[in-house]
């Protein structure tokens, strides 16, 4: 029998100190994110940025199902979205982020986007926010184009992203919102 490489002790090390509440790689779908909500909801219950976390979460998760370049097709022919999404707990708060492939083309609209937000004060996120809501949808954009934004409110800190050029014109992208414990 082989041996297979994908488990390690360094590995198993990595995940202990920080604490993995989530870590998933695979194609999202309704099903899988409901299956991850209430992992974290039962993992986090009671901390008092939950709902916070959780809506982070979920808008993550929704941003690799609509826009990862990597794609699977379902049984009822639709397609899903493939990327993985982690929830991690360390002493000073807890961290969400999402990994998946994008297109090169986009590399540089999603920096400025994510640039611009960290840029914003809280009250200028909520006017900015607002004005969007009442815009014309983008054209690329499955929803409302106010996910980068509704993160950026709900969390802590800046939106923290990195951008790995890899083969076909394709780049992997992470973006990771932090929530600051309570005391």
């Amino acid at each position: 029998m082989q041996k297979l490489d994908i488990l390690s002790y360094e590995q198993y090390k990595t995940v202990s100190d920080h604490r993995l509440l989530i870590h998933f790689k695979g194609a999202l779908y309704q099903d899988i994110l409901t299956e991850l909500g209430s992992i974290i909801q039962t993992s986090m219950k009671g901390e008092t940025k939950l709902k916070k976390i959780f809506a982070v979460f979920v808008e993550l998760a929704q941003n690799i199902l609509h826009y990862s370049l990597e794609r699977i097709v379902n049984p009822d022919e639709s397609t899903s979205g493939v990327g993985m999404i982690v929830v991690t707990e360390r002493p000073e708060g807890y961290y969400v982020s999402s990994g998946n492939y994008i297109s090169s083309s986009k590399i540089e609209s999603m920096k400025e986007k994510i640039e611009f937000i960290n840029g914003l004060s809280p009250e200028d996120k909520k006017a900015y926010y607002t004005k969007q809501l009442r815009a014309d949808r983008p054209d690329d954009s499955k929803g409302a184009g106010v996910g980068l934004i509704d993160i950026s409110r709900k969390s802590d800190g800046p939106l923290v992203y990195s951008i790995e050029d890899v083969p076909e014109g394709k780049s992997f992208f992470t973006l990771t919102a932090f929530f600051k414990k309570e005391d």
